[in-house]
């Protein structure tokens, strides 16, 4: 279980007001209370209600998590841990707790991508989006301040080394940024939220079953068609699911 460290912080870029981010942190607390007492299910009633109020903390998705877990529902445990190491890429409990519990998973699929979007993906996954765009603008303004500066005080040739530098990282970080805003857009993962859930040849109940996955199983949206989602999965095979199935990261 976390605490929210920074949970003002967060409510202050979100632009929560602070009386409403006050209330927000007793109701967290009261959650953690409640989930200390072992009343995992009216902690989880109240780590809902934060999400609903439209706060955005990994601390949240991670305690949300653990409650669910305690609760043997592995979907909304996993869905909540997939959520919280998307906030917070890089924290250790976080991914520990992830990975244990997609262990329990009843059985997987062979990951049959090519080699390079296995590669890719854990790099465009280690940061976040917002840490991507600040690394972009910090590279950005002193490869652009440096040049101001070199033309204001007619320097020549001196720092060029330093510029050249500044101009490569700057043109990483923005391509970086660039993948990392298409992986957003485009790669919408989904968490199998029943005990074993349909994939059909069509978006209907009619529609004759394809195979049938796990609870907890990650698969990735293509399409959406009213309320089913055209699903692909990594040993390339593709169908459609009922939207009540699935939890969207």
């Amino acid at each position: 279980m976390k605490r929210l460290a920074w949970f003002f912080v967060s409510c202050f870029l979100l632009g929560i007001p602070p009386a409403s981010a006050k209330d927000s942190l007793l109701v967290f607390q009261k959650a953690n209370a409640a989930y200390r007492g072992g009343d995992y299910a009216q902690a989880a009633s109240l780590y809902e209600s934060l999400l609903k109020e439209g706060v955005r903390d990994a601390s949240v998705d991670y305690n949300l998590g653990n409650a669910y877990f305690k609760q043997n529902r592995l979907g909304l445990a996993l869905l909540h841990y997939e959520k919280a190491k998307r906030l917070g890429p890089r924290d250790p409990d976080v991914r520990f707790n992830l990975n244990y519990a997609r262990g329990l998973v009843e059985y997987r699929i062979e990951d049959k991508r090519n080699w390079y979007s296995k590669a890719w993906e854990p790099l465009l996954k280690f940061f976040t989006f917002e840490e991507v765009g600040a690394l972009t603008l910090f590279f950005g303004v002193f490869f652009w301040s440096s040049w101001i500066l070199t033309l204001y005080l007619r320097t020549g040739s001196g720092g060029e080394g330093v510029r050249k530098v500044l101009m490569v990282l700057s043109l990483l970080a923005l391509s970086l940024w660039i993948l990392k805003g298409l992986h957003v857009q485009t790669a919408r993962e989904a968490v199998i939220l029943k005990s074993e859930a349909a994939v059909r040849y069509g978006p209907s109940h009619k529609d004759q079953v394809a195979l049938k996955l796990a609870e907890g199983m990650k698969v990735r949206i293509q399409k959406q068609s009213e309320d089913w989602y055209r699903v692909s999965l990594p040993n390339g095979e593709t169908g459609w699911m009922f939207q009540e199935d699935l939890g969207v990261i």
